[in-house]
C-alpha cells in the first residue's frame, strides 16, 4: 500500500530525488526506493553505513513540524533511548527544503538505518513484548523531562494534525454519522485531565511496522506523526495494530490480546508508572485509532478498488456507529506494581 495523495505523487520526480540525495552527499543512482505511507522513503549506503532518506511534502508536515520532530528524536537518542538517529546534511542542517515544479516545497531528512529486521508474528514472545512495553515506557519517562529548543516552534497538538482537522472533507456524504462519532471521541479525549505525568510529546504510532528488532531489542523510527498527546495513546496503538488485523475469531483475539497486554505492561510499568486513572482510559484511544484509520482509507485510497481498505471500512463502520469496544478486555488486570524483570 502506498497512501500518499495522488496530487503529491505527481509533483515528486527525479529532480526532487536528485536534489534530496545531493543534500546528503549521495547520487540518485545510488538511492533505492523503500516504501512509505505518507512520505517517500529511500535507502542508500555511504562509507559502509546504511541510511534512510525521508522526503515529505510540506502540505503534510511543515519544515517547522519536522524540525520539532527531530529535536525530540535527538532528545530521546541523547538519553539512551533506542531510536533511529537523524543525520546532518552536508550543509549541517537537519532538514533541507526542495522546490517542486509547481513552486511548492518538499523537505528531506536523513536517518541511520535501524539495526535488525522488521518484526513478524514469529517474534512475539514474552521477552519481545516486555521490551516493546519497556521501550515505550522509556520514551514516556524521557518525555516528562523534555523541553524543546527555545528557537524551535513546538510540535503540534494531536487534534491539530491536518488529517483530523479536515476529517469531515475526507468522508463520503453518507458517512455523516461516522464524523459525529469521531467528533464525540475527540471531545471526550479533550475533556480528560492533562499534566506532565500523562501528557506530552509522544510517537503516537509505535506499531510493529515502525521499529526493527534484533535479539528482542527494538530500534524505533518514523516519528512523523509525533504530537502532544496522552501517553496512553501509545499503548492503545500498540495493542490496536496487534489485534485488529489478526486473522482470528473474537475468542482467539481476546486470548492473544490478553497475552500481549500481560507481557507488554510488565515491560512498560517496569520503567514508567502512568497513573492508573489515565491508563484505564485506553478504550477511548483504541476507538479513536479505529476511526482515524477509517478516515485515512477514505483520504488516501480508492475504496472501490482497494480490497484491504474496503474490507476495513465495511468491518468497522457498524462498530464505530454502535460504540462497540475494539476489544473487550478487563484492562485493570494488567495494572500492577508487582512485576519484576
Amino acid at each position: 500500500m502506498f497512501w500518499i495523495e495522488q496530487w503529491i505523487k505527481t509533483l515528486f520526480d527525479d529532480d526532487v530525488l536528485e536534489v534530496a540525495g545531493a543534500c546528503f552527499g549521495v547520487e540518485k543512482k545510488d538511492i533505492s526506493f523503500v516504501g512509505g505511507f505518507e512520505n517517500f522513503i529511500y535507502g542508500f549506503k555511504k562509507d559502509n553505513q546504511s541510511y534512510i532518506l525521508r522526503i515529505s511534502h510540506t502540505s503534510h508536515r511543515t519544515i517547522h513540524d519536522t524540525m520539532a520532530e527531530l529535536d525530540f528524536v535527538r532528545h530521546l537518542a541523547d538519553h539512551g533511548a533506542p531510536v533511529s538517529k537523524p543525520v546532518l546534511s552536508i550543509n549541517k542542517q537537519w532538514v533541507e527544503p526542495i522546490l517542486a515544479k509547481d513552486g511548492s516545497v518538499f523537505t528531506v531528512s536523513c536517518y541511520h538505518h535501524a539495526k535488525g529486521e522488521r518484526p513478524t508474528r514469529a517474534h512475539v514472545t514474552p521477552e519481545f513484548l516486555f521490551n516493546y512495553g519497556k521501550t515505550i515506557g522509556q520514551f514516556h519517562l524521557l518525555t516528562t523531562q523534555y523541553q524543546p529548543e527555545d528557537h524551535l516552534q513546538k510540535r503540534f497538538i494531536w487534534d491539530q494534525d491536518p488529517l483530523l482537522v479536515h476529517a469531515k472533507s475526507y468522508l463520503p456524504a453518507h458517512d455523516t454519522i461516522i464524523f459525529e462519532r469521531f467528533r464525540e471521541i475527540v471531545e471526550a479525549i479533550n475533556r480528560l485531565p492533562k499534566n506532565y505525568l500523562n501528557y506530552g510529546l509522544i510517537h503516537t504510532d509505535i506499531h510493529m511496522g515502525n521499529f526493527f528488532v534484533s535479539n528482542h531489542e527494538l530500534t524505533v523510527f518514523d516519528f512523523d506523526d509525533s504530537a502532544y498527546m496522552h501517553f496512553i495513546s501509545d499503548v492503545a496503538i500498540a495493542l490496536f495494530y496487534f489485534i485488529v488485523f489478526m486473522k482470528a475469531d473474537e475468542a482467539e483475539k481476546l486470548i492473544k490480546a490478553d497475552f500481549f497486554m500481560t507481557h507488554f505492561m510488565k515491560g512498560y510499568l517496569s520503567v514508567y508508572r502512568l497513573p492508573k486513572q489515565d491508563y484505564l482510559e485506553i478504550p477511548k484511544f483504541l476507538k479513536l485509532r479505529e476511526m482515524v484509520l477509517y478516515i485515512v482509507f477514505y483520504r488516501s485510497t480508492d475504496i472501490k478498488h482497494d480490497e484491504f481498505a474496503r474490507r476495513y471500512v465495511e468491518t468497522h463502520r457498524e462498530s464505530i456507529i454502535n460504540h462497540t469496544p475494539v476489544i473487550d478486555l478487563n484492562f485493570e488486570k494488567y495494572y500492577t506494581w508487582s512485576y519484576k524483570d
